[in-house]
């Protein structure tokens, strides 16, 4: 879809933003981001801005007067499209002459909505965000105009390769997008697409680019992480990927960000529990331990069967980190059957808990169902699922006091207390634990190997052994 809407006229600045845009003083023109939601949008926001500092683009802080806004959006529920209008009003308060463009999931499925709202000279899709640097070629455009097509009709990743950059300690490789499970309560396959991913070389070619420019860890992610693959001639299978980087070791250690419990296989698990570069964590969505309610939010697979694996993984792997993510007050979860999800919670080996209160999202089945819950209720059960959070991940760090683990150093402490104490970092172990390190001579991105001291405050206390970073 391309429209413009509106009869206003910005020629003027459209002619000295060309001018600027096209010469050396492009160098002087500043861009400001802002990013809601997933660790997928935010690396298409990383590669956006890769590649505008790649033209000498300057990025500035999206609080700050900047000559571009640029507002990744998401859509996941009704508070995200909220909060993405709200940011959209700031970015036109701040500098009304900037060039303001709206990308992301909420730009995607209601364009419209987005170009609606006061100061929006851009609405871009999703699949054209890997083109964001022709439209900023040709200007601000007079009226407001929406770049929006069907996204079901994109089959390649529109944002991958940013080894050149990356604001963080570890890499995210963005390995696959799109969706094609359409789970009642989720919008996502509307605003991403249907399932594509990377071929496993160029993952591997990313992966030793990323080492050879320092990094140590890199995190698989991805929308749909499961089902990376299968839409590849031949097809092809997140198993088979991760044996290639076993086989290879492009990079010292690899994360995967979350995979769904029936995408786990026999393949998958022996892999994490023999490798020596695949990190011993592993996040499994669970969304409800009821099994009426899972059927009725479309997931493919029993409460009995995630427990099942979990129980398998921490038998098989016993540093294993295991995480799941729970939505609590879906429609028809009464008591029993949020009781029946707090017990398989409780009895079953995880060790944090992300926990998420339903939503209702528009233009999703669950969104006109019955039977939806209070406010009130929803409050208190994901009140006594945190809780349950907090006291598992105190019982997983207890273990492993007097134990060695790989650090990699993320920041310095606030504050150091004893000047004649080593300085203090932060950071997190293969197995997703978070480790303050004693370290004479630590850096961002730095490995380390120590023994865990003490537990206090929430977070684990080591010493650095040696000073020296570990090897792969």
């Amino acid at each position: 879809m391309r429209c413009w809407v509106g009869d206003g006229s910005n020629a003027g600045f459209q002619i000295k933003f060309m001018q600027d845009l096209n010469s050396s003083s492009a160098s002087s023109t500043t861009v400001a981001f802002a990013t809601l939601g997933c660790k997928a949008n935010q690396y298409d926001s990383s590669f956006l801005e890769a590649q505008l500092l790649a033209r000498n683009f300057r990025l500035v802080d999206f609080k700050e007067k900047a000559d571009i806004y640029i507002i990744n959006t998401c859509t996941v529920t009704d508070q995200a499209d909220s909060d993405s209008r709200n940011l959209i009003r700031r970015a036109a308060r701040r500098n009304p002459e900037a060039f303001k463009i709206v990308t992301g999931c909420y730009a995607q499925t209601k364009p419209g909505e987005v170009a609606a709202v006061e100061g929006v000279d851009l609405v871009l899709g999703n699949d054209k965000k890997g083109r964001l640097w022709e439209y900023l070629e040709q200007g601000r455009p007079e009226r407001v105009r929406i770049e929006v097509d069907n996204i079901f009709l994109q089959s390649e990743l529109e944002t991958f390769g940013m080894a050149s950059y990356s604001k963080n300690t570890r890499a995210f490789v963005k390995i696959q997008d799109g969706c094609n499970q359409f789970c009642s309560f989720c919008i996502i396959p509307y605003a991403r697409g249907k399932n594509r991913s990377i071929s496993i070389p160029r993952v591997l070619e990313e992966l030793r680019a990323l080492s050879e420019r320092g990094f140590r860890e890199a995190v698989l992610t991805g929308i749909h992480l499961g089902t990376y693959g299968h839409d590849r001639q031949p097809k092809q299978s997140l198993a088979a990927l991760l044996r290639a980087i076993e086989i290879e070791r492009p990079i010292h250690r690899v994360r995967v960000s979350s995979i769904d419990p029936e995408e786990v296989d026999e393949e998958i698990l022996e892999l994490f529990a023999s490798s020596k570069v695949i990190c011993p964590h592993l996040h499994i969505p669970l969304q409800a331990g009821d099994d009426d309610i899972l059927r009725l939010m479309r997931r493919r697979y029993s409460s009995g069967e995630f427990a099942a694996l979990c129980e398998k993984l921490a038998a098989k792997i016993p540093r294993v980190c295991l995480g799941t993510d729970v939505i609590v007050g879906f429609p028809y979860e009464d008591e029993s059957r949020f009781d029946r999800s707090f017990r398989l919670l409780q009895e079953t080996p995880l060790h944090y808990l992300h926990v998420f209160p339903f939503s209702p999202k528009r233009g999703t089945r669950a969104a006109g169902m019955l039977g939806q819950v209070s406010a009130s209720v929803k409050k208190a059960h994901a009140a006594r699922l945190r809780a349950l959070s907090e006291e598992k991940t105190r019982e997983f760090r207890r273990r492993f006091v007097g134990l060695e683990v790989e650090v990699l150093l993320e920041r310095p402490r606030d504050s150091c207390q004893n000047e004649d104490l080593p300085a203090a970092w932060t950071g997190f172990s293969e197995n997703y634990l978070s480790v303050e390190v004693q370290s004479d001579c630590g850096y961002s991105g730095k490995l380390v190997r120590c023994r865990l001291q003490e537990e206090k405050g929430g977070i684990l206390a080591g010493k650095d052994h040696s000073g020296r970073e570990t090897t792969a």
